[in-house]
Formats: C-alpha cells, sequence, structure tokens
C-alpha cells in the first residue's frame, strides 16, 4: 500500500486505447478559478484494527450500523465489514479468485441495508449483491445481476430504486441508466471536452474522461470528477438540470505516442460523495512530469489526494479543506460534522477528520459569475 502511484500511472496508460484529438482554442464550459475559502483540518483521529489486514484501503461505504471496506489489491478477500462507529471486525468476504462464486476484480461497494450490499466485478462484467448479519458474522451471496454486453469494462456504478447507474466508455455518452437486470434503458449525456476530436479516437478520449461518481437518491443529484485533470459535472435526476464546470487545471490531457494514449496533465480526483447539502471530492493535483521524475530517482510519491473540495449541489466551489495527509475514498457524516478517508499510506484502515464548521445552504450560487 507504499508506492501505488506507479500501479496508477501504468493503468492510466494502459487503459488509454489507440486514436486522435487535436486541441482547439475555445472556452465553451464555465470555469472556477479558485475557492471562495480554504481551510485547515487539523483534527486527526486514526482508526485501525487488528483483526483483519489490508494492503490497499480503496473504499469506505457506510450505512446506519455497517461499514464495508473495499481493499484494491487483497491477498484473500476484497470486502471486509465492521460494525460502525465502533470499528468491530464483522467478516470478510468476496473472495478474489476464478471461482464462480469469486471476484475477479471489485472496483465500488454501495450499501442499501445489510440485506442489499452491492459489489461491482468489472472483470466478469457483474454486479452483485450480499447478505451481511453483523451479529452472527455470517454472509451470503444473494443475487447477480449481469451487465449488458454493450457496456465497456464499466469502472463505477452508483444504486437506484430502478436500478443502476453506470459510466460509459465508448466515448459516445456520459452514462448509462440500466434497469434491475443490468440492461440499459437510457444512454445520457456526451463527454464535456473542449477538443475535436476523430471518431476513432472516441474510446481513447472515453478513457481519458474516467470519472468516479456518486449519486444521492434523496435529492436525486449524480456528481462526476475526472480521475486526470480537474471537470466535475452534476446531473439533477429530478429536475433534469446538468452542469458542468472546468477547475484550474482543465480537462484531462493525453496524446497519441505509438499507438497509445498517454496522460500527459495531472492526476485529479480520486473519489466523490453527494451528501444532502454538498458535494465532496478528494483532489490531489500532481503532474505526471513529476510522478515520472520521481519514480526516476526512486521516489514513490503517496497516492491519494491531500485536498478535500466542497461544491454547491449545482457544481460551484464553496470550500477546500487541506488535510495535511494523502486519501483516498471517503464517506461524510454532516449531522456529526466528520468526513472518514480510507489510508493507504499508512498501516490505519481509516483516518477521521472533523469538520470546524459545515457549509449548509446554497447561497455560494452567487460566488462566481459563470
Amino acid at each position: 500500500m507504499r508506492n501505488n502511484l506507479t500501479f496508477i500511472l501504468i493503468y492510466s496508460i494502459a487503459t488509454l486505447f489507440l486514436g486522435g484529438c487535436n486541441s482547439v482554442s475555445k472556452e465553451v464550459y464555465p470555469r472556477y478559478a479558485d475557492f471562495p475559502e480554504v481551510r485547515t483540518l487539523s483534527q486527526v483521529k486514526a482508526i485501525s484494527c487488528d483483526s483483519v489486514y489490508l494492503r490497499y484501503p480503496y473504499r469506505v461505504e457506510i450505512k446506519d450500523s455497517l461499514a464495508v471496506i473495499l481493499d484494491l489489491h487483497p491477498e484473500s478477500c476484497f470486502l471486509h465489514a465492521f460494525t460502525y462507529p465502533d470499528w468491530k471486525y464483522v467478516v470478510s468476504f468476496g473472495r478474489r479468485g476464478e471461482g464462480p462464486d469469486e471476484i475477479l476484480s471489485a472496483e465500488r461497494v454501495r450499501i442499501i441495508s445489510p440485506d442489499s450490499v452491492w459489489v461491482l466485478d468489472s472483470n466478469r462484467r457483474q454486479i452483485t449483491r450480499w447478505r451481511i448479519s453483523a451479529s452472527s458474522g455470517n454472509v451470503e451471496r444473494a443475487e447477480e445481476i449481469l451487465l449488458d454486453e454493450r457496456l465497456i469494462r464499466t469502472l463505477d456504478f452508483c444504486k437506484t430504486n430502478e436500478g443502476f447507474l453506470v459510466t460509459d466508455y465508448t466515448g459516445n455518452y456520459r452514462y448509462h441508466v440500466l434497469d434491475a437486470h443490468g440492461q440499459i434503458k437510457e444512454s445520457v449525456g456526451s463527454i464535456p471536452t473542449e477538443k475535436v476530436v476523430a471518431d476513432d479516437g472516441r474510446m481513447a478520449l472515453a478513457q481519458a474522461w474516467r470519472s468516479f461518481m456518486d449519486y444521492n437518491p434523496e435529492n436525486g443529484v449524480l456528481a462526476m470528477v475526472t480521475q486526470l485533470g480537474e471537470v466535475i459535472e452534476v446531473f439533477n435526476l429530478k429536475t433534469g438540470e446538468h452542469r458542468e464546470y472546468y477547475g484550474p487545471h482543465g480537462e484531462p490531457l493525453f496524446h497519441i505516442s505509438q499507438g497509445y494514449g498517454l496522460p500527459i496533465g495531472i492526476m485529479g480526483f480520486h473519489d466523490v460523495k453527494v451528501t444532502e447539502h454538498l458535494i465532496y471530492a478528494v483532489f490531489q493535483g500532481i503532474s505526471f512530469k513529476k510522478i515520472a521524475r520521481s519514480e526516476k530517482q526512486g521516489i514513490h510519491l503517496p497516492d491519494g489526494g491531500s485536498k478535500l473540495y466542497t461544491f454547491t449541489l449545482t457544481g460551484l466551489p464553496v470550500k477546500c479543506y487541506e488535510l495535511g495527509k494523502p486519501v483516498c475514498g471517503i464517506w461524510v457524516d454532516e449531522v456529526k460534522k466528520l468526513f472518514l478517508a480510507t489510508d493507504v499510506f499508512t498501516d490505519n484502515l481509516i483516518t477521521r477528520f472533523d469538520f470546524c464548521l459545515l457549509y449548509t445552504s446554497d447561497a455560494a450560487d452567487d460566488l462566481i459569475g459563470v
């Protein structure tokens, strides 16, 4: 869990496909230049658990009294359940392997209830549902949903009442709405690029625009943030409103070299969470030039982002929290004024940060012009 920037760099390069992309000097999408307020979060508490060892605690998901941590590179199981908020170990599940009840790769976990814990296996092209009993420590694989064959290696998903939302990698859309059986009901949006892209370069563009997503069914807000560059998109599924904003680093950048699309900009966002009042996103901002230079010098930069950005539910910047350490996946509790983050650089599973103040209105909509 210490030397993972090399993996991220290789993964990003390997997943970009052959294609063509030419820059054009136009600005179509609105931009934010900075955050109205910057704060430092100094109240930190490390949460560890001696009952289980995780090599790369990538995501954390919590619902009521159940918490699940996803290990991206496990020795045995991808997922580990704990009680919340006391973090007592319950059970590990989602064994890594090629067997019929095993998982090839776990990308994301979503919790609706202890009887409805959903896990995306991108290599098997399926989403599975699990039942977990915290009292007995039992876990059951309850359901398998095969994803539509038209989808290209889905890397993120959200659960809705009717089915799922998944990211698109054909380059033709932004995301897909799936029914309860994993079939495409609707394909939505397009990549908000300011570049002219040839048809044979759309898959390369889609991979460069690989985004993390989160959906809040209470307010109907779906947020997407780019892994490369600095772009946030907000879809309100109740009103049909859609907004996108470029940050100071702009859209994901790449060029074609020897048949491959190579990222040449920055590592951007690492995770996003939509709550009742705000959108929270972890941001890194380290350039690939610095990453490559450090690797040549034998220096392994810590993975994750050391800034937590907050946006309104319409995508405008509110605050930037300086964390003082890199984190990866996040979960936010606005009521208790804290957020939890997975820590891939130390032996702690989770780091807790306490907010000094939470923003709970839409007044920031008037802070910048668009």
